[in-house]
């Protein structure tokens, strides 16, 4: 084989930092849904079944009972974050921790949001992001949801383009 194809079969196994940080911030998300979801109910004071929200069947109750989707989200929030987490540690070459990586990207992260040492865009990106994420929680905690596609609409929106300047900004 040669030295191309070789390189290119090693990257599909070898995941981008940027893959390895989006899953890692889904599985933290899930997380939080499934301890609010256990706790107060993530669906207008309801339990969310998380089969039913997906599939569009019945998608909340009354009752607080654990059920199977509530262990299957757990796994699959769980899995994310591994997954992005091994990733990142991959993709940096550092075999030392499982968590050493995730402190690294926070430090890199604070460092970005109260300096303007790299420039303007690193420092608008990462408080986009804060501003996206202060969004999505307060609304949530203040109106007793945590599943509204209209908030997910204006947070999505604010986390991404954030995330986007901050990768311009890296490349540039």
């Amino acid at each position: 084989m040669s030295d191309d194809a070789l390189e290119w079969k090693a990257s599909l196994f070898r995941p981008s930092m940027t893959l390895s940080r989006i899953l890692l911030v889904l599985g933290i998300w899930g997380l939080i849904l499934n301890v609010v979801n256990l706790t107060i109910g993530a669906y207008s004071g309801k339990k969310a079944l998380w089969s039913g929200f997906f599939l569009s069947g019945v998608s909340n109750t009354n009752s607080t009972d654990l059920v199977l989707d509530d262990l299957v989200f757990l796994l699959v929030s769980l899995s994310f974050c591994f997954l992005g987490l091994m990733g990142m540690r991959n993709a940096l070459g550092d075999n030392n921790g499982l968590l050493k990586p995730l402190s690294l990207e926070i430090v890199s992260f604070t460092e970005k949001l109260f300096s303007l040492k790299d420039g303007f865009l690193p420092t608008l990106g990462s408080w986009l992001i804060v501003f996206g994420t202060i969004f999505y929680f307060s609304w949530s905690i203040f109106n007793e949801t945590w599943l509204d596609p209209g908030v997910y609409s204006v947070m999505i929106t604010l986390i991404s383009f954030g995330y986007g300047i901050l990768i311009f900004a890296d490349y540039e």
